[in-house]
């Protein structure tokens, strides 16, 4: 079973699903896709989703009562805007980190231009002993046009993680392109959905494992899409994924 650590069906709390019954919905396009175990990772976007963790969690209780019938393990993280006051606003608990050990947290970056001084301030975070999983940088514009601009992060020690529907063309052919590109690098350590509805952003799970499968063969497809964000949820140091052509990457 599929692990999926990165989707917005958390009801009524940011762009994705609106109404639980949507949350339910889409849970059971999750099953369907092969995914046992899921956390939910709203967004927290000063200006734009100012999501407080205790709301988030009030949120999470009533999903998680509603889909007791489901056959799906649920978890709750978040998805962090980066900011240069990021390691400060974690101190003071602004964050909902991933997995029982609160030792990732879900970032993501601008779209158009790479933040200055962003992996000084991702550093910082890491002193406080919690790791930032790049989000989807193959939807970035700047990654897109040169995917090595991310090997100072890669270097540094820092996870990434791949969308499905990029891996499918879904996003289209520049995503396509860039988030192959880094798995070639061998710079991702797990692919998730990013699914904010089961109608106009699904999971599409299986046909992501099957092109990755495909291409890399099997161990790669298993360590993006279980084994990996298995260790997430559990606070275990991540395995490298090795990428084209056996190709080892800076992320040791």
């Amino acid at each position: 079973m599929y692990i999926d650590l990165h989707n917005h069906l958390l009801p009524g709390v940011d762009d994705g699903a609106a109404k639980i019954s949507q949350t339910l919905r889409g849970l059971e396009t999750a099953v369907n896709e092969n995914v046992g175990v899921l956390c939910f990772t709203p967004h927290i976007w000063e200006g734009r989703f100012p999501n407080e963790p205790g709301k988030l969690r009030e949120v999470f209780e009533r999903v998680k009562e509603a889909a007791a019938s489901l056959p799906i393990e649920l978890h709750l993280g978040s998805e962090v805007f980066y900011s240069n006051g990021l390691a400060e606003e974690h101190m003071k608990g602004a964050y909902i980190p991933i997995g029982k050990k609160k030792r990732f947290l879900l970032v993501e970056l601008s779209t158009s231009v790479m933040p200055r001084g962003v992996a000084n301030g991702l550093y910082r975070l890491m002193l406080q002993g919690v790791e930032p999983v790049l989000a989807h940088p193959e939807r970035y514009l700047y990654v897109q046009k040169d995917p090595k601009c991310l090997l100072e992060l890669a270097q540094a020690q820092v996870p990434m993680q791949v969308t499905t529907q990029s891996v499918t063309g879904a996003f289209g052919s520049a995503a396509q392109k860039a988030a192959m590109k880094l798995l070639d690098l061998g710079l991702i350590s797990f692919i998730a959905s990013d699914a904010h509805n089961p109608e106009t952003r699904p999971f599409v799970f299986r046909e992501a494992v099957r092109i990755i499968n495909r291409k890399y063969g099997h161990t790669t497809a298993r360590l993006l899409a279980i084994d990996n964000p298995r260790r997430v949820l559990e606070g275990d140091n991540l395995l490298p994924v090795p990428g084209k052509g056996g190709k080892r990457s800076a992320f040791q």
